[in-house]
């Protein structure tokens, strides 16, 4: 049974950056214990506690151990006025989220008045020490991008300045905002080519005029942790970070103004609960909503609750990890836009 948690949270990268390494799983026993044959015979050590040594995990001798070190150096090249925000758990779990200068706005209407929420443009980076989970950025291993119709396109986060929620490019996976409508309507299929059958023959020469770029994609976004050479991945994620630097829009971002349109008052707790959460989180998910329609003085929104939900999964004591609390949160964003369609 997994333990359930509270993720920790830092504004400074000294937490995350602790001394790891990869060391052979006979030096850490007793000369008088033997090992018997395994595959995993390689631990990952690291001292998240000064003078407090952990093994996250057992690998084999062809793992290769990410550290945040590494991040984090490439991190302060690319973006030297980048703001800090993580969460992490003593598992060896880590979101990072770098905050980038670049603001957009989300209006919204409180009677006369329009109230304006405050974004940041944000890259979200997962990594794990234990191995259960592969490196991410913008909460996709990226090989998943080679099946989509914009596999060469970065999705775009955004930071919400009011509550501090990172919340993920969920939606700009898709060409438009009613490419991305009409998968919702069609049940969100797996397969994009299942939800829109329109244009199929230009998208097959897209994908042919692509097809070279897609293979390179591919054999570079596969992180498998297995025999990567750290000293390319340093030059792939600094090229990564410096084409998310110049992307300046976002699909995601039209869906949260079409959210912020629309008006759940009186109906909070029932669609909080079409989000699927499990109950103690939709409860946190209402009693964050009924807070902020208070302090901002706003009626509740879709985007509000969407908000809400954002932050019930990721300041609550759960035992979902923190890949499954981007999985949550995914659905919850789609679930909402699907209501944006209805309500």
């Amino acid at each position: 049974m997994s333990q359930s948690v509270i993720l920790d949270r830092s504004l400074l990268w000294d937490p995350i950056c602790f001394p790891v390494e990869r060391q052979p799983l006979s030096q850490l026993l007793p000369e008088d214990v033997k090992l018997l044959p395994s595959d995993r015979q390689t631990a990952i050590v690291g001292e998240m506690t000064p003078g407090q040594s952990s093994i996250f995990a057992l690998q084999s001798k062809d793992y290769t151990l990410i550290p945040n070190a590494l991040i984090r150096k490439v991190a302060e090249s690319v973006f030297p006025d980048h703001q800090l925000d993580v969460r992490y758990t003593s598992r060896g779990d880590f979101s990072i989220s770098l905050i980038l200068p670049e603001e957009i706005n989300i209006t919204s209407q409180a009677g006369d008045t329009t109230v304006s929420d405050r974004l940041q443009k944000t890259m979200i980076i997962n990594n794990s020490y234990h191995g259960k989970t592969p490196f991410t950025l913008q909460g996709t291993a990226l090989a998943e991008h080679v099946e989509s119709i914009v596999s060469s396109a970065m999705r775009v986060s955004y930071y919400r300045l009011v509550c501090q929620n990172g919340l993920m490019g969920w939606a700009d996976d898709y060409m438009s905002l009613d490419d991305y409508l009409q998968w919702l309507a069609n049940g969100k299929p797996k397969k994009y080519k299942d939800a829109k059958q329109v244009r199929e023959h230009g998208l097959t020469e897209r994908r042919q005029v692509n097809q070279k770029r897609e293979s390179e994609i591919l054999v570079q976004k596969k992180f498998t942790h297995r025999a990567l050479d750290l000293q390319w991945f340093e030059q792939y994620l600094t090229r990564t970070l410096r084409q998310f630097s110049g992307a300046s829009s976002a699909l995601t971002a039209q869906v949260y103004q079409r959210l912020a349109q629309v008006l759940i008052s009186g109906r909070e707790e029932e669609v909080l609960a079409e989000a699927g959460l499990p109950k103690m989180l939709a409860r946190t998910a209402l009693e964050r909503l009924e807070k902020e329609e208070r302090e901002l003085q706003q009626p509740a929104t879709l985007w509000l609750a969407y908000n809400a939900l954002n932050y019930a999964l990721f300041n609550s004591r759960s035992a979902l990890n923190i890949n499954d609390r981007y999985r949550a949160d995914e659905a919850a964003f789609h679930q909402m836009a699907t209501l944006s369609l209805t309500l």
